[in-house]
C-alpha cells in the first residue's frame, strides 16, 4: 500500500495525464478517502503553481540583462500584444488544461500579469483538467468490468490526451 500512496502523491505532484489517470485509478480501486485525495491535488497544485512562478520571477532577475533574457521579455511582449489581454486570460486557462502548472506558471511569469490573476487562470485551467480525469476514470469503470482492462483503457485515453494536448500546443506556438 505504501508504494501506491507514493505513486498516487507522485502523479499528483508531476501532473503527468497518463500517469495522473492511472493514479485516479488507483485512488477508485482501492477505495481511498476522495477528500484526502481531492485535498492533497489542490495542495500540489498550488505548491506547483508557486514554485514554477517563483522560479520563472528568479530566471527572470538573474537573466535580465543576457541574450535569453531580452528573448523572454520580447517574446511576453508579443504574446501580450498579439492576443490582447481577455485573450491571454483565455490561453492560460488553456494551458492549464493541456500542460503542467509549474511550467505555465514558469512560462506566464514573463507577462505583466499579477500573481493573483496567473494563480487563479492556472488553477482553474489545471481544475478542469482533473475533473476531466476523474469523468475519464469514472465512466470507464462503468463500462468495463475487468480492473486490468479498465486500466489500459484509462492509461490508453490519458496518453491520447497527452499527446494530442502537446501537438495542439505545438501548433499554438508556432503560429
Amino acid at each position: 500500500m505504501a508504494a501506491t500512496w507514493l505513486f498516487i502523491l507522485l502523479t499528483i505532484f508531476v501532473q503527468e495525464p497518463t500517469s495522473m489517470d492511472a493514479g485516479i485509478f488507483l485512488v477508485r480501486q482501492h477505495d481511498l478517502n476522495l477528500w484526502l485525495i481531492n485535498a492533497l491535488w489542490l495542495i500540489a497544485t498550488s505548491i506547483d503553481i508557486i514554485v514554477g512562478y517563483a522560479l520563472g520571477k528568479w530566471v527572470q532577475r538573474t537573466s535580465e540583462d543576457t541574450r535569453f533574457g531580452r528573448w523572454a521579455h520580447t517574446w511576453a511582449a508579443r504574446i501580450e500584444n498579439f492576443i490582447g489581454t481577455n485573450g491571454e486570460r483565455f490561453t492560460i486557462i488553456l494551458l492549464g488544461i493541456i500542460n503542467f502548472p509549474y511550467l505555465n506558471a514558469f512560462l506566464v511569469s514573463w507577462l505583466k500579469l499579477s500573481f493573483k490573476n496567473i494563480f487563479i487562470l492556472i488553477f482553474i485551467g489545471d481544475a478542469i483538467y482533473w475533473g476531466i480525469a476523474w469523468a475519464i476514470n469514472i465512466s470507464v469503470r462503468n463500462y468495463v468490468a475487468d480492473p486490468h482492462v479498465a486500466l489500459y483503457v484509462v492509461v490508453g485515453i490519458g496518453l491520447a490526451f497527452s499527446i494530442g494536448s502537446k501537438a495542439l500546443l505545438n501548433k499554438l506556438l508556432k503560429k
